[in-house]
């Protein structure tokens, strides 16, 4: 059976200081991993998956702990060009 997509996201407090220092409204980032989940890649940090979505990274982990419909946004950073 395939595993369901998030359809809730939940956020660190890391993230949400993140999210204001970059100057991005925290429904864009939501919108991007409930959209982009299917894009994913695996991430060697702190998180389970990373998107790559308007110049931003989003590292997030879906499931959350036993929770399958929330994705919990661990961090996000504008990467280097």
């Amino acid at each position: 059976m395939a595993r369901p997509d998030p359809r809730l996201v939940e956020w660190t407090s890391h993230a949400l200081a993140k999210a204001e220092e970059l100057s991005v409204p925290r429904s864009d980032i939501e919108d991007a991993v409930l959209e982009r989940h299917h894009e994913r890649t695996g991430n060697t940090g702190a998180a389970d998956w990373l998107i790559l979505a308007d110049r931003l990274a989003v590292a997030y982990n879906h499931p959350d702990g036993d929770d399958w419909i929330t994705a919990r946004i661990i961090t996000l950073w504008r990467p280097r060009r």
